[in-house]
């Protein structure tokens, strides 16, 4: 297998004559919707075990057994459903996720980030760790509406900045808060 700098990141019908090369440590296309209110605070839900994570959350049970034991907060976020576009892909996760029908995400920053996996490649010095590939599109909204809590969250509140530092923070969302909030004081090039 040719390493990872010399492969296309191209997916498609498996077809020798393409250039396809799913990672051995997964790929996933992710939508994230940063809700804020006027003073900034950002909406964080506390997940509980729920039958929709799975199938539309995008969160295996064990992930969220792993989340709710931790005390974890993350974002209204979720992978794309088959053949959605960013944009109706926040939408969804806005409706659905946020609780906040009616809002229209605007696009901020696109992002693509390695992760570790438990998985390893190959034996003694070129032994090395398989990474999971993501691809994540982080949009903003702006309400101070109360949102609707789901029966998926325990918890769903705005949080203000200065207190991101002190509760934990799941699923590397910190990073995707820290994204956003970098992007939103840089200035438009």
């Amino acid at each position: 297998m040719l390493p990872v700098t010399s492969r296309w990141a191209r997916f498609g019908p498996t077809n020798r004559s393409w250039f396809i090369h799913v990672p051995r440590g997964g790929f996933c296309v992710s939508a994230f919707v940063v809700v804020r209110n006027r003073r900034g605070d950002v909406l964080l839900g506390r997940p509980t075990l729920h039958r929709d994570w799975p199938e539309e959350g995008c969160l295996p049970v064990w992930r969220v057994r792993e989340e709710v034991r931790a005390g974890s907060w993350i974002l209204p976020a979720s992978h794309f459903l088959m053949d959605e576009s960013p944009d109706h892909a926040s939408v969804r996760i806005s409706r659905k996720w946020a609780g906040l029908p009616g809002v229209k995400p605007r696009l901020v920053v696109v992002e693509s980030h390695l992760f570790p996996t438990d998985m390893w490649a190959g034996t003694g010095p070129r032994r090395r760790r398989i990474n999971h590939w993501a691809l994540c599109f982080i949009f903003e909204v702006r309400t101070d509406r109360v949102p609707k809590k789901g029966p998926w969250w325990a918890e769903l509140r705005f949080v203000p900045l200065s207190e991101l530092s002190s509760i934990r923070i799941g699923r590397s969302h910190d990073d995707i808060i820290g994204s956003l909030l970098k992007a939103r004081k840089q200035p438009a090039g």
